[in-house]
């Protein structure tokens, strides 16, 4: 039987839809993304598909405005909820999509397919990633001792020193975003890679309600570290970290990563995603993440399908010129 096309499915059976992932459910291909992303001026669409009366895919679409030109981006997605999906069904999802975008007038679709088993060559031209091409996934089925027994020795060591020193894990508020965006400036400057405004992370809890969660890590009210997490759906997510160059000799990183993966246990959580790996770009952070033990993951990357050729090359251009003429003002 062929794949047939759902219209508005509300919050409640979508999320309920994601929850039958093995690894717990996509939080960038949730309700609570989709709030977010909308608070942030983006607007928010949604397909479905169903075989023999089943939710087999979903796709949740980002469609922004650049240039006055469309686009849409579906981050980690569309995403097959059953493992028995093929090239047909594959096809017939981006054909529904392709349809669609052109009667939206989108300039170009990026895809982010992150649980099919095809060929590469089905999904479209191959671009820059936008999330990361590799996390690392961690079992928490798994009892506290055999995660500790899993890590790397030095990661051990380094959560009991934490502890042993005093470092203290506490969840923090809203009012406690600025100080964690203020180490995320020492952070990101010093392992390069970029950030977000406040605002972005403002919305990101407001969002996420009682799914996401802002945890610190401090000594004598001197905050060290600082994190970002969710607990979604049988999934729990490490989104962003932040540490000071203050007080780094109290390892305070790793005790937080630790108290976070036994939280997400107790929050039945059936995985903890680290996120995003990459031993050449975030050489220091990837080392600090697979301390943790461990299997990583590889996703397929993302995708792109231009729809309107000249409108797509002139958005390029465009964007070139703004660079160059930032660079001299």
């Amino acid at each position: 039987m062929n794949l047939e096309v759902i219209d508005n499915l509300n919050d409640s059976i979508w999320d309920k839809s994601l929850a039958c992932l093995e690894d717990g459910a996509e939080l960038l291909q949730s309700g609570i993304w989709r709030e977010m992303i909308q608070k942030e001026g983006s607007t928010s669409l949604r397909f479905a598909w169903s075989k023999e009366g089943k939710i087999v895919v979903l796709a949740q679409v980002i469609e922004t405005t650049k240039f006055a030109f469309k686009f849409w981006y579906l981050p980690r997605g569309p995403l097959a909820l059953v493992a028995s999906l093929g090239e047909s069904e594959w096809k017939r999802v981006q054909a529904d999509l392709i349809v669609a975008a052109k009667k939206n007038g989108i300039v170009s679709i990026s895809l982010e397919p992150e649980n099919w088993s095809l060929k590469t060559s089905l999904y479209g031209q191959k671009i820059k990633h936008v999330q990361p091409e590799k996390s690392l996934f961690l079992n928490l089925n798994l009892s506290e001792t055999d995660l500790l027994k899993a890590m790397h020795a030095k990661t051990r060591y380094n959560i009991r020193l934490a502890d042993k020193k005093g470092v203290e894990i506490v969840q923090g508020s809203e009012d406690d975003l600025k100080t964690f965006w203020q180490l995320l400036k020492t952070t990101t400057s010093r392992d390069g890679f970029s950030g977000h405004s406040l605002v972005h992370y403002q919305n990101l809890l407001a969002s996420g309600r009682s799914v996401i969660e802002l945890w610190l890590a401090k000594k004598e009210d001197k905050v060290l570290a600082a994190g970002i997490f969710s607990f979604y759906q049988g999934r729990a997510v490490y989104l962003h970290g932040a540490s000071g160059d203050f007080g780094r000799q109290y390892m305070a990183p790793y005790l937080l990563q630790w108290q976070m993966i036994l939280r997400a246990k107790e929050k039945a959580c059936r995985y903890y995603d680290f996120y995003g790996i990459d031993a050449l770009k975030w050489p220091g952070v990837t080392r600090f993440k697979l301390g943790f033990g461990g299997e990583e993951r590889n996703y397929p990357g993302t995708y792109l399908i231009i729809l309107k050729t000249s409108h797509y090359y002139l958005y390029k251009t465009l964007v070139v010129i703004k660079r160059f003429l930032r660079k001299i003002f």
